[in-house]
């Protein structure tokens, strides 16, 4: 039968899931110490870590009626051009509104309790309350509190703590304003709260800047609307101390409802201040001329004019009481224009033009406009300048908006001169027309015209003010609690989640451990890495050799080593065909992989069974077979080469029947040289007329080139690769080998196997752990024990970290 050889591809490297596996169940403390670290930080996760909760209000902003004062009203932006609702969750976060909140709670000064593993904050149980007295000039800085008796506490510097220049813990009366270095405080009692089972406990007294404390809760406050169109919306806060939270909630509510009914007021008051201006000026000619009418006469005279000064008389009162509209809205364009260039700051309370009856459409959409982006600015600034680019390019849109004000007023100016021209022309004519009647009619006329015209404009401005008036006085706010604050269940931390993300990473992490084992590990392991990367046929596999020296066959023949020597044997007749005169060779890529042990061995297992078998030793540069066998290195293969000695001389026996050795020799200056004479091939024909085999022991293929001289003349090679010794890299080259046909007739033998299970098997028929033992006068195969049994854990666990 000739060899014959796998036409399979190689397959390149993948992982081996069955070897992972068997990783993970061989090294199963590893997963048991990881797994028991996780979940004990889980327990110090879900029992140390602060509890967070949820704390959730609803508020209601009510849509009402414009009212007397020339107010902004917020109403649905569907409903009223001049709601806006999309506004009002920015607005209720708004900096300057957040931080009034924060001023009036004092929640710039904290109280915190230190345990062993955790500091909490002591808000919701410490019988006493912080007040800072100067809000302009907060410093940061910590103090240790603590409560003497009923009446009295002491501060002292903070370790840790270099702003303050506390020496000794000072004594105060509790309910007394202190000031001590640049802090300004008032600690006073909390009612109902009892000062026994704090005397004596010492609190961490801190104090922040309002902005640090504002930012934290506008980063935290959720605004949001309960549904589309309604017109409630839910504040929802989450922290670790839900009393100070559902505070914070309430006093937020009720601020945000009073600055509501402040903006109402402050607009009815600016509106009543600016109809008592016009009013003051109209009462004083209206005192004249009714002076001068009391003079010429009562109302009644009115009646003895003739028909035709009565006709006059009705026509002039109608005109002029339209140019008295037209009068008081020229007032309104001037107080806008001069309000525009005095205020940039105060531009939401300007005055509407309803409020005097001017309802042009494109100046009212712009001051909405207007008070819309005054109104977002000042909810993030106040009256504060900033450099922040998204604020600036607010201000330019006011300045445009300013402009286009200002544009849009002058062409109402410039349409009410137009009516103005007119109503003064019709005047002019009523005026020639009554020129022609008798004096004292048209001096009735005259007086009488004047007082119907203050009077209207004065009954007209007294009806605006009373509406102001009514207005401020009925003013309620818009915003009103509807669910006060709630706690609810914390979300933070969640035990039972913690648990179960503790035990899948607790098994993740070191599994992910052995994968990064898998895919960085580039030394051979099994047959299966062998496949994956050579189509060069595997022969077997031995196992691992625990006894000293390499006659393993002939200390221990019934050994599991023994038993896959023999298997070789058996597989090497496979390859061959039976010959009867056959020559091996045996090689590796590098010193250290077994080539010796495997020469030494599969040529002992050869002679006892009766065949006559030559061990050469072909490495001339280390020739070290002679050791094993304790026999001379004087004669060998180099001396024979070099013509110094005949065959006969060269070859030794040894203390095993049938087993015969021909040692390297004297170390020769050319050892590469030699095997290219026509001697060495004369030597394995002398060698094979004596001899039934014989085996060669050849140099390492990585580092001379002496094997592929030897290859041609042998029927076959056997490649030595060793379990977690040789590289992977390896078995790609002497592929390479193969398929350039610099060796042929070859196969591979994976050598000191001392891990099997998942992931190790090399297929049935390779007898790599078994052997033969006796009892009670029969014999059976038994399993030999995988050498990591024989350890404890702990030289397991260096072994792991070591060698897998």
């Amino acid at each position: 039968m000739t060899e014959t050889t796998s036409q399979r591809e190689p397959q390149g490297l993948t992982l081996d899931f069955k070897r992972i596996v068997a990783r993970a169940i061989r090294y199963w403390y590893v997963m048991v110490l990881v797994l028991g670290a996780s979940l004990l930080i889980a327990f110090y996760q879900s029992r140390y870590s602060l509890r967070v909760y949820p704390v959730q209000s609803s508020i209601l902003i009510r849509e009402v009626q414009e009212v007397g004062g020339a107010e902004f009203l917020y109403k649905n932006v569907l409903v009223d051009q001049y709601r806006n609702y999309l506004n009002e969750p920015y607005l209720i976060r708004s900096y300057p509104l957040i931080e009034e909140v924060i001023k009036k709670l004092d929640f710039q000064v904290s109280f915190y309790r230190e345990g062993y593993f955790l500091t909490s904050e002591a808000y919701s149980y410490i019988p006493v309350s912080a007040q800072w007295c100067n809000l302009d000039d907060v410093k940061p800085g910590r103090f240790i509190f603590t409560i003497v008796d009923d009446e009295h506490y002491t501060l002292g510097a903070f370790e840790d703590d270099k702003s303050t220049e506390v020496e000794s813990p000072l004594k105060f009366l509790l309910g007394d304003s202190i000031q001590i270095d640049d802090y300004s405080l008032c600690i006073k009692k909390i009612k109902d709260r009892k000062f026994k089972d704090f005397i004596g406990v010492p609190f961490l007294l801190t104090i922040q800047s309002p902005f640090s404390v504002t930012s934290s809760y506008v980063q935290r406050l959720k605004v949001e609307w309960a549904e589309e169109g309604a017109g409630i919306i839910n504040l929802t806060l989450i922290g670790s101390n839900p009393e100070k939270e559902i505070d914070f909630l309430n006093e937020l509510a009720l601020t945000y409802g009073a600055r509501d009914l402040e903006n109402k007021n402050e607009a009815a008051e600016r509106t009543i201040e600016f109809i008592q201006d016009q009013l003051k000026n109209i009462k004083d000619s209206l005192s004249a001329v009714e002076f001068q009418l009391e003079r010429f006469g009562n109302n009644s005279r009115i009646s003895d004019m003739s028909l035709e000064a009565q006709r006059l008389f009705t026509k002039l009162e109608t005109f002029e009481v339209q140019r008295a509209d037209l009068r008081i809205k020229n007032n309104y364009y001037g107080y806008l224009e001069n309000y525009l260039d005095e205020s940039n700051i105060h531009l939401d309370q300007i005055i509407l033009p309803s409020t005097m009856g001017i309802s042009d459409p494109v100046l009212s959409s712009l001051l909405k406009s207007m008070v819309e982006l005054q109104l977002e600015i000042k909810s993030v600034l106040g009256t504060k300048k900033t450099q922040n680019p998204l604020i600036n390019d607010k201000m330019k849109r006011v300045n445009q908006l300013n402009g286009d004000i200002k544009e849009a007023v002058e062409t109402l100016k410039s349409t009410d001169k137009i009516k103005m021209d007119f109503l003064i022309k019709q005047i002019h004519d009523i005026e020639v027309q009554l020129s022609r009647i008798p004096a004292s009619e048209r001096q009735l006329i005259s007086i009488q015209r004047n007082y119907s015209l203050m009077e209207n404009m004065y009954v007209f401005l007294m009806q605006k003010l009373s509406e102001a008036s009514i207005s401020k006085v009925a003013n309620t706010s818009d915003i009103i609690q509807v669910n006060p604050p709630l706690k609810g269940v914390a979300i933070s931390p969640k035990p039972s989640q913690n648990y179960i993300v503790a035990v899948l990473m607790g098994l993740a992490i070191p599994f992910i451990f052995f994968v990064l084992f898998e895919i960085l590990d580039n030394k051979v392991q099994s047959k299966e890495d062998i496949d994956k990367s050579t189509s060069i046929p595997f022969i077997g596999g031995i196992g691992h050799n625990s006894s000293t020296g390499n006659l393993t066959i002939k200390q221990s023949p019934k050994s599991g080593v023994a038993e896959s020597f023999r298997a070789l044997r058996s597989n090497l007749n496979y390859f061959t065909a039976n010959k009867t005169k056959q020559i091996f060779m045996v090689s590796s890529s590098i010193s250290g992989e077994g080539k010796t042990f495997t020469t030494i061995n599969l040529a002992t297992v050869f002679a006892l069974s009766g065949k006559r078998t030559l061990i050469v030793g072909a490495d001339m540069r280390r020739p070290k077979i002679f050791e094993d066998f304790s026999r001379s290195n004087n004669t060998g293969l180099s001396t024979f080469l070099s013509g110094l000695d005949d065959f006969n001389s060269v070859v030794q026996d040894t203390e095993i029947e049938n087993l015969f050795m021909v040692s390297g020799g004297p170390v020769p200056p050319n050892p590469s040289e030699l095997l290219l004479t026509d001697q060495f091939e004369l030597f394995l024909k002398k060698s094979l007329e004596s001899f039934d085999f014989v085996i060669i022991d050849t140099p390492p293929l990585a580092l001379v080139t002496d094997a592929f001289v030897i290859s041609k003349f042998v029927d076959h090679t056997v490649f030595v690769l060793r379990q977690n010794y040789s590289h992977k890299l390896f078995v790609g080259n002497i592929d390479e080998y193969h398929r350039s046909g610099k060796i042929q007739n070859i196969s591979i033998l994976l050598n000191d196997i001392y891990k099997s299970g998942l992931g190790y098997g090399y297929g049935q028929g390779y007898a790599y752990h078994y052997g033969y033992s006796y009892g009670k006068g029969s014999s059976y195969y038994y399993e030999e024990p995988n050498s990591d049994e024989k350890l404890g854990v702990a030289q397991r666990i260096r072994k792991f970290f070591g060698r897998s």
